[in-house]
């Protein structure tokens, strides 16, 4: 097909052409627009830049409102092109915009535009895409530049463009260069009929809106005149409007200026009130954060938690004062005895992995904690501050030995910390806490157990060698030679089968079989520490070091679980191994043998039974299988009574007749007991129960005021606990660890009340004072 005014060769479906602009009667202009304008440019940096200015200044322009539809004027026709130092104004002169473009709606935007990122492949032939863009774009604005002069691609899109729509709706935008250098070929002639009707090619001198980096004119009027153009519109009726809009705009802002000036002092105090009402509600929720954290036993973070909710001070406006942060703060702090919590939490201690082992000191100064990780750290026992830790030896290789098994702790004489390891390298050290230095180092020592000391603060550890089983009495200053019993064989884990759980789940409901307790060690030191005892497997040793004699004494079927020596005399814990035939109910025995030193004479025996429990919590199955054992004893002349926990009973058993005088059956297995309040024929007891229970109960007392509200839930299930006493007051102290926080141990202490308890009445800045002092703050 040709045009037929030059007879230019044109494609079927072009509508006009771009040589003449005159209009093909065959071929219709594409109509329903989808853009405003289609961008054409040169993908390089600069030119890409200039093409984001005019899209953004494009589709964020919106129609002046009342406006009409005119076009661009000529008065800028006349103008010369005088390179960069007077740029060119947009327009396209005695041209008329076509009357087939969409006009927005006053106030609506004025459309999207189409800017391909892409950079073109070097065919001959437009994308698709393009294609489409070009002929749904209502103008085309070509971005000029020395560069983009030479693509292919711009002038073949400007060709394209002009074939759908003609030569009317293009516009140009200087980006770079003069206009001679950088306007495409195609928009600089035009063929034109002279007088005599002959074609021929003319200058167009198009204009361009000047974009250059250093054009004198202003970026935004020269933006607004391509948008004129784009829409169509004479360019100074359009800046006319502007500038009235932007009048109105500023008469608008001071007239609103003044009502915002009189709303100012309302906005103020609402803002005030709102900012003061925040306030009060996060303290609250701080409050209550804080008597959560107590329950748990982080006091310490309870503690922090509670002074953020509250002023820095009495004089402090910064932030309301709520009562229920003064009150969450006195209760953390402990500041009064509660009479409805009568245990306090102390502290709690998290280490980085699960705690195997833990030893408090025999002088009540420190506890110290084992990780599975071999971290040792020790802490003061009544405040929880970290004193030191270390990374010992006997637990630097985890290839040979299973922590759980083979690692243990204990206490050595009334300052010092034993940590062995029962295989793999087999070392045992000592340590005298806070010092990390260490006093004594064995290596090759596979230490089984220690007994407790003695009265001379002297232990003894038990070692299995190849040819029998020693015991060697160490102290601080000296260290025994060692017996052997050659009769000794067999290895065996202590206290470590009662972690294992026999447990079989039979039609849902739990079946928990007897524990084997072949691998318990029971052992314990004379008061002078000249003799050692101890039962494993199913043999009784007694080691007398004074004299360099040892014997043993087979107790076939029986596991002892516990013994303590008092007065010449060894009392035990027994179970009966051979009877398996009844889970729920077990049979135990509680004697005493005279030992001087070598055990002589069996003085008496209690046969009894007791039973293991389990529970369920957050749809996990606990169970405890606590073995019988001798928690503690009450000593007096010539009269001895015995605290015996065996399951989920405790009993009272008279040291010289063995009767029990007391007995009870809690609901959960007793983790540990201690005897309190011990006061001429009258005593209590501090019993750590399985499923978090810490109770004291006063059954020798006729006036229970200790005991009546003494009974404590902690949130944590118990696998083991110890009990130990405040240097400053005797109350009682309750060390926890939590079966379901395996690497957390919690302190707890009874506050007692009493008729007589005075309630001191603490101003903020006491307490606040008292707060920061705990966190060791100034």
């Amino acid at each position: 097909m040709e045009c037929l005014t030059c007879h230019n060769a044109l494609p079927s479906d072009a509508a006009f052409c771009p040589r003449c602009g005159a209009r093909c009667a065959d071929a219709p202009e594409p109509t329903g627009f989808r853009y405003a304008a289609f961008i054409s440019y040169r993908h390089i940096p600069r030119d890409a830049q200039v093409a984001k200015q005019v899209q953004r200044a494009i589709e964020t322009f919106r129609l002046p409102r009342h406006i009409s539809r005119e076009t661009l004027t000529d008065q800028d026709a006349t103008r010369g092109d005088d390179e960069a130092a007077d740029p060119a104004r947009l327009s396209n002169a005695g041209n008329t915009a076509n009357t087939t473009a969409p006009w927005p709606k006053p106030g609506a935007p004025l459309g999207k535009c189409f800017r391909d990122q892409d950079e073109l492949a070097a065919t001959h032939s437009l994308p698709q895409s393009i294609r489409d863009a070009l002929a749904q774009s209502h103008a085309l604005v070509v971005v000029c530049s020395p560069e983009a002069n030479e693509s292919a691609w711009v002038q073949r899109e400007i060709e394209m463009f002009a074939q759908f729509h003609g030569r009317e709706r293009i516009f140009c935008v200087l980006a770079d260069g003069s206009s001679s250098e950088s306007i495409p070929p195609l928009l600089k002639s035009k063929l034109t009929a002279d007088t005599s009707g002959v074609m021929r090619e003319m200058p167009a001198s198009p204009l361009a809106a000047d974009l250059r980096p250093k054009s004198p004119q202003p970026q935004k009027a020269e933006l607004l005149r391509t948008i004129a153009a784009v829409a169509g519109l004479n360019y100074d009726d359009l800046k006319q409007r502007q500038r009235a809009r932007k009048h109105r705009r500023i008469a608008a802002a001071l007239g609103s200026a003044a009502a915002i000036v009189a709303l100012i002092g309302a906005l103020a105090f609402q803002s005030y009130s709102a900012h003061q009402t925040a306030l009060i509600e996060e303290s609250k929720s701080l409050a209550a954060q804080a008597l959560s954290l107590f329950a748990e036993g982080d006091r310490r973070q309870a503690i922090e938690t509670a002074l953020r909710a509250l002023p820095a001070s009495e004089s402090d406006d910064s932030r309301p004062l709520v009562p229920e942060a003064q009150a969450a703060l006195e209760k953390v702090l402990a500041a009064n005895p509660d009479p409805n919590q009568r245990w306090v939490p102390l502290y709690s201690v998290d280490m980085e992995d699960e705690i195997i082992d833990w030893a408090l000191s025999g002088d009540n100064r420190w506890v110290a904690l084992l990780d599975k990780s071999g971290t040792v750290s020790v802490f003061n026992d009544h405040t929880g501050e970290e004193l030191t830790t270390v990374k010992p030896e006997a637990f630097a290789d985890q290839t040979l030995s299973d922590p759980r098994l083979d690692w243990f702790i204990e206490p050595f004489g009334p300052v010092g910390l034993l940590m062995a390891n029962r295989r793999g390298s087999g070392d045992l050290s000592a340590m005298a806490p806070p010092d990390a230095d260490t006093l004594k180092s064995f290596e090759d020592m596979y230490a089984l157990c220690t007994a407790a000391s003695g009265s001379d603060g002297a232990s003894c550890i038990f070692q299995r060698m190849e040819d029998g089983l020693y015991a060697w009495r160490i102290g601080l200053e000296d260290e025994s030679a060692c017996l052997v019993a050659r009769d000794f064989s067999g290895f065996w884990y202590p206290n470590q089968a009662l972690i294992m759980k026999d447990i079989l789940l039979q039609d849902s409901q739990p079946q928990i079989l007897p524990p084997d307790l072949s691998g318990f060690y029971a052992r314990c030191l004379n008061d002078d520490s000249s003799a050692a005892y101890a039962f494993m497997g199913s043999t009784f040793y007694s080691f007398d070091f004074e004299s360099g004699q040892t014997s043993s004494i087979s107790f076939a079927g029986q596991t002892m679980t516990s013994m303590i020596w008092l007065d010449d005399d060894l009392f035990y814990t027994a179970t009966d191994q051979s009877e398996k035939n009844d889970a729920a109910s077990l049979p135990f025995s509680i004697g005493a043998v005279h030992a001087d030193p070598t055990p002589d004479k069996q003085l008496w025996t209690h046969e009894d039974t007791y039973q293991f429990t389990y529970m369920h919590r957050n749809g996990n199955l606990y169970s405890a299988i606590n073995p019988p054992r001798i928690c503690d004893v009450i000593k007096e002349p010539g009269e001895h009574l015995l605290l015996i926990a065996a399951g989920s009973t405790i009993l009272a058993v008279d040291a010289n007749t063995g009767e029990a005088t007391y007995q009870h059956t809690f609901g959960s297995s007793i983790e540990n007991a201690a005897f309190c309040f011990v006061e001429e024929d009258q005593w209590a007891y501090v019993v750590v129960l399985n499923d978090g229970t810490i109770d004291i109960l006063s059954p020798m007392y006729s006036v229970t005021t200790i005991s009546d509200q003494s009974a404590f839930a902690t949130p944590y299930i118990v696998d083991f606990a110890d009990i130990r006493f405040s240097r400053g007051t005797g109350n009682p102290i309750a060390f926890i660890h939590a079966a379901d926080r395996p690497n957390r141990i919690v302190c707890y202490q009874f506050l007692p009340t009493y008729e007589n308890t005075e309630f001191v009445e603490y101003t903020l800045d006491e307490l606040i004072e008292m707060g920061n002092s705990f966190l060791g703050r100034a």
